[in-house]
């Protein structure tokens, strides 16, 4: 098995495409935000409620006259027909008026999480404290205020920021994806049967639509992938830290929010799953460093063209 040398890389050309996003891909950025986050306007004529007003409640939970904990809100926003409630709920506050207090009697599902819960008939006393309507929301300074911009040109500029980060990071897995392709095609070597076996597994657990034959060639293609990247990182002393890995792992859990410091917990209380995400981010490292060597250069092309090139 023969590894490619840093001057051997050197010879390889990879190209990367990258591209600007439009006016037009701001414009649709901000306006699918505005839809997502419409505006309530108070209900102006004296009404009943209907199927997708937002009622404002107040409410109050208790199974056989004891309150129970989590079961009470206050100037909650709840649209009638949402379906966010306990099924059975939302219906009750409808044809009703602001001001009415209603008694309503709702059963918590069977499969209902809260075990202590489930099945139970409960009685939630609620209170309509005002009735809205959802509007489409203005885009303009107010709109953009809401999510932290000082000004509608502040926000187009943030959105346009954003696309282009996104835009950047599929341009970069696209050469990636190249690299590994070119890598193999130049400098093939054997695959474990073991190894092939594993992704083989792999892909029919996740990919059953792909025929057994295609399979097998791609799980082989992948072992090979993964053996070239191993080696090459023996051959050039590429390693990762375990700080290197707990500040990827910590990026990475950030997308889940309010539940990132479970979901870290959980992954370090897992040797496992640390031993999976640190295979992963030592992939990626070793590709960098191999993109790194190698020759690229970078074709810039219009939107509709680089949106067909990330197709792989």
């Amino acid at each position: 098995m023969s590894i490619p040398s840093v001057e051997d890389l050197k010879k390889v050309t990879l190209e990367r495409v990258t591209a600007t996003p439009a006016e037009s891909d701001v414009n649709a950025a901000i306006e699918q935000l505005a839809a997502a986050h419409p505006q309530l306007k108070p209900v102006l004529l004296i009404r009943p409620t209907r199927k997708g007003d937002v009622a404002i409640i107040d409410f109050v939970g208790s199974i056989d006259g004891v309150e129970f904990p989590g079961g009470s809100g206050t100037d909650y926003p709840l649209e009638l027909g949402s379906g966010s409630f306990i099924p059975g709920f939302e219906e009750q506050l409808v044809d009703r008026n602001v001001g009415d207090v209603v008694n309503v009697r709702v059963p918590f599902p069977e499969d209902y999480h809260a075990k202590e819960l489930a099945g139970k008939m409960a009685v939630f006393r609620t209170t309509i404290k005002s009735l809205k309507q959802k509007k489409e929301a203005v885009i303009d300074d107010e709109f953009a205020k809401q999510f932290g911009m000082p000004s509608i040109t502040a926000m187009r500029q943030k959105v346009a920021e954003g696309l282009q980060e996104s835009m950047n990071d599929a341009s970069f897995q696209k050469l990636r994806f190249q690299a590994m392709e070119k890598l193999v095609d130049l400098f093939p070597v054997d695959a474990p049967a073991n190894i092939v076996e594993q992704e083989m597994e792999i892909i029919q657990k996740h990919e059953p639509e792909i025929p057994a034959e295609e399979a097998r060639m791609i799980a082989t293609r992948r072992a090979m992938q993964g053996i070239l990247l191993m080696e090459l990182a023996k051959a050039n002393n590429v390693t990762i830290s375990d700080e290197e890995v707990m500040e990827a792992l910590k990026n990475e859990v950030q997308q889940y929010g309010p539940q990132a410091p479970q979901i870290l917990a959980f992954y370090q209380k897992n040797p496992q799953m640390i031993a999976m995400f640190r295979a992963g981010e030592m992939e990626k490292k070793v590709l960098r460093w191999v993109i790194d060597q190698c020759s690229v250069t970078e074709k810039k092309v219009s939107r509709e063209e680089f949106e067909k090139a990330m197709e792989i």
